[in-house]
C-alpha cells in the first residue's frame, strides 16, 4: 500500500483516541511553563509506541524530544500545548468560562501537540509498513505564547541536525504554508520609585507608576513613526496597591514584533531610550527585565 494511503489511513483509525487527548488538554489547560498535564499525557503516548523519550530539554520540566527510528532523514514534528491566562471556556460557541480568569485553550493548542502525534504515529505506521529508512521526532515544545520555549530547546541543541521540522496551527483554512513568522522580544521594564502619602505629602514622592506611564506615551508616539508591520503590545503588571500611595514599584511588559530581526533591533533599542527618558522625566531609576 502507498505511504499516503496507510497514512490517511491510520489517521482515521486514531480518530477516538486523538479526540479524546485533544478533550482531556481541553479539560486540564496550564499556562506556559506549567503544562504538566498535557506534556505527560502526549509523553505516555509517544512511549506506548514504541518512541525513546528525553524529558526535560532546555532546562524546562515541561519540554521533551521523543524519537523512533534510525537514520536519516530525521524529521521533526513540532508539538504545543500551553494554555493562555484568562481564557477558561467550556465546550461551546458562546462564553462560558469554567473558572472565572482561569487559563484556556482560546489558541487551539489543546488541537496543535495532539495533531502532530497522530501525524508521527502514522508515519511511524507507514515507514513500518514500507520499511522506510530514517528518524522521526516529536518535539514537545512548551511556553509557545510566551516564546521562550522552542528558543531554550535550540539553545539547548536539540534542533542542529534536523533535516526538516513540521508544524501546524489551527485555523479557518486548510493551507500548506512556508511562510516565516515576526521575530519578536519580549521584555520587562521595571521602575523603581519611593513611597509618600499621596495626599499629606506627594512632592516627597517619586512615583513609579508615573515613570510606567510616560512611557507607555514615548512608546504610542513611537508607533507612527516604525514600519506598519511591526507590533507593539503592553501590560501593565504592577502599578501599586492603593490610590493614596505614591507607587515606590511598577512594571509594564511588552512585546514587541517585526518581521526581521534588524528591524525589531532598531525598534527595540528606541524603547530603551524611551524608557530612560520615562525615568529621567519621573525621577526614578528603571532596569529591563
Amino acid at each position: 500500500m502507498e505511504s499516503r494511503e496507510i497514512i490517511l489511513d491510520h489517521i482515521h483509525q486514531q480518530d477516538e483516541q486523538l479526540s479524546y487527548i485533544a478533550r482531556e488538554i481541553w479539560d486540564h489547560p496550564q499556562i506556559a511553563l506549567r503544562e504538566t498535564f498535557a506534556s505527560d499525557l502526549l509523553a505516555q503516548e509517544l512511549e506506548a509506541n514504541g518512541f525513546s523519550l528525553e524529558r526535560g530539554v532546555g532546562q524546562m520540566p515541561t519540554a521533551f524530544v521523543a524519537t523512533w527510528g534510525e537514520g536519516q532523514p530525521i524529521i521533526g514534528f513540532l508539538g504545543e500545548y500551553d494554555a493562555l491566562p484568562g481564557l477558561s471556556q467550556k465546550v461551546g460557541t458562546e462564553k462560558d468560562p469554567v473558572e472565572m480568569g482561569g487559563p484556556g485553550h482560546g489558541c487551539g493548542h489543546n488541537l496543535y501537540g495532539t495533531a502532530c502525534l497522530g501525524a508521527v504515529l502514522a508515519l511511524q505506521e507507514a515507514m513500518q509498513q514500507n520499511r522506510i529508512p530514517g528518524t522521526i521526532r516529536f518535539y514537545g515544545c512548551p511556553a509557545e505564547e510566551t516564546l521562550v520555549g522552542k528558543t531554550f530547546m535550540a539553545r539547548a541543541g536539540v534542533f542542529d541536525d534536523l533535516d526538516a521540522a513540521l508544524t501546524w496551527h489551527p485555523g479557518s483554512t486548510n493551507i500548506v504554508w512556508n511562510g516565516s513568522s515576526l521575530a519578536m522580544n519580549s521584555f520587562k521594564v521595571n521602575f523603581h520609585g519611593f513611597s509618600t502619602h499621596a495626599a499629606a505629602e506627594p512632592e516627597l514622592g517619586r512615583s513609579a507608576l508615573d515613570g510606567v506611564m510616560l512611557m507607555d506615551v514615548g512608546v504610542n508616539y513611537l508607533r507612527e513613526h516604525v514600519i506598519p508591520e511591526a507590533r507593539i503590545h503592553s501590560v501593565i503588571t504592577s502599578g501599586g496597591q492603593a490610590p493614596n500611595v505614591v507607587p515606590a514599584y511598577a512594571q509594564v511588559w511588552y512585546f514587541v514584533r517585526a518581521p526581521r530581526r534588524d528591524q525589531l533591533n532598531e525598534i527595540y533599542a528606541r524603547m530603551l531610550d524611551i524608557a530612560q527618558g520615562a525615568a529621567l522625566m519621573s525621577g526614578t531609576t528603571h532596569d529591563i527585565e
